[in-house]
C-alpha cells in the first residue's frame, strides 16, 4: 500500500468517526428538543387553567426577621420558549416559566440602621416588591427605615438543554420558599410522568419530583462528590374541605382536575 492509499484510508476513518459523532449529537439534540417541547406544552396548558381557577397557593414563605407569609393564591402564570440552532436545524433550547403567589396584604416593617441594608438586599435578591422611606432625627442622622412589602412573590423556572450531551438543567426560584434550586436530568428521562411531577412540585402539590431527580444516573454518579443540596419538601397549608368526586369519564391527572374544576365553576 502506497503513501496516498494509506492517507486515504486514514481520512475515511476520520470521516466515519465524524459522521458517527454527528449522528450521536443529532440524536441527543432531538431528545432535548422533545423534552423541552413537552415541558412547554404541558406547563403552558397548565398555566391557562391556573389563570382561570385562581388556585390558592399552599406555600408558606418565611421572610427573614419578619415571619411566615401565607394565604396566597396563584396568578399571572406565563410560559415561553427559545430556540437554538444546532448542527443543521433549530431545536427548542430553553423554556421559561413564571407565576406569582400573591395576596392583598402589605407588610409594614421597621428596621434600624444596622439592619436596613441587609433587609433591602434580601428583598432585591428574591425580587420582592416593596417601597421604603427613611427617617432622620434633628441632626439629619438616619434613625430607621419603614418598608412596605407587598405579598406578591415571583415564582420562576428555567429549563436549559445541552444538545450535544442530551442533558437538561432545571433551575427554580422561590418554589416553596425564598430559595434557588438546580436539578439535572437526561432529556430521555423527562417523560410525561416527569413533567407532571415537576408541575405538581412547581405549584405545591405533593409529588415524586425530588425522588425522580435523585434516581437519575447524573445525580447518582455525583452523589459522593458535589451533589446539590436536596430540595426540602415545601410547607403545605392544610385545607379541610373535602374534594368533590370526579366523574368516572374525567381525565385523571393535574390538568384533568383543573379543567374539571373550571367546568364545574362555570355552571
Amino acid at each position: 500500500m502506497g503513501l496516498l492509499d494509506d492517507l486515504k484510508k486514514q481520512a475515511d476513518a476520520v470521516k466515519a468517526q465524524d459522521v458517527d459523532r454527528t449522528e450521536s449529537m443529532r440524536a441527543n439534540a432531538v431528545a432535548v428538543d422533545h423534552a423541552l417541547r413537552r415541558a412547554f406544552l404541558y406547563m403552558n396548558d397548565l398555566g391557562k387553567q391556573l389563570n382561570v381557577v385562581k388556585m390558592p397557593c399552599p406555600f408558606t414563605y418565611v421572610l427573614p426577621t419578619v415571619g411566615d407569609v401565607t394565604g396566597l393564591y396563584f396568578k399571572d402564570f406565563f410560559a415561553d420558549f427559545r430556540t437554538k440552532h444546532f448542527i443543521d436545524k433549530d431545536y427548542y433550547g430553553e423554556v421559561h416559566l413564571a407565576a406569582r403567589a400573591a395576596s392583598e396584604q402589605v407588610l409594614t416593617i421597621k428596621k434600624g440602621p444596622d439592619d436596613m441594608e441587609k433587609f433591602r438586599d434580601i428583598l432585591w435578591q428574591f425580587n420582592i416588591e416593596h417601597k421604603s422611606e427613611q427617617y432622620r432625627d434633628q441632626r439629619k442622622v438616619i434613625t430607621h427605615e419603614i418598608f412596605q412589602v407587598t405579598c406578591d412573590f415571583r415564582i420562576q423556572a428555567k429549563f436549559e438543554g445541552d444538545h450535544e450531551s442530551g442533558r437538561l438543567k432545571i433551575m427554580t426560584k422561590n418554589v416553596g420558599d425564598f430559595t434557588i434550586d438546580v436539578f439535572q436530568l437526561m432529556a430521555l428521562e423527562f417523560n410525561e410522568k416527569a413533567v407532571e411531577e415537576f408541575a405538581k412540585y412547581f405549584i405545591g402539590r405533593p409529588s415524586d419530583w425530588a425522588e425522580l431527580v435523585k434516581r437519575s444516573p447524573l445525580n447518582q454518579r455525583s452523589a459522593t462528590a458535589t451533589a446539590p443540596r436536596p430540595k426540602a419538601e415545601p410547607q403545605y397549608a392544610v385545607h379541610k374541605a373535602a374534594p368533590k368526586a370526579e366523574p368516572a369519564e374525567e381525565k385523571r391527572g393535574l390538568l384533568g382536575s383543573l379543567r374539571s374544576f373550571i367546568r364545574k365553576d362555570g355552571q
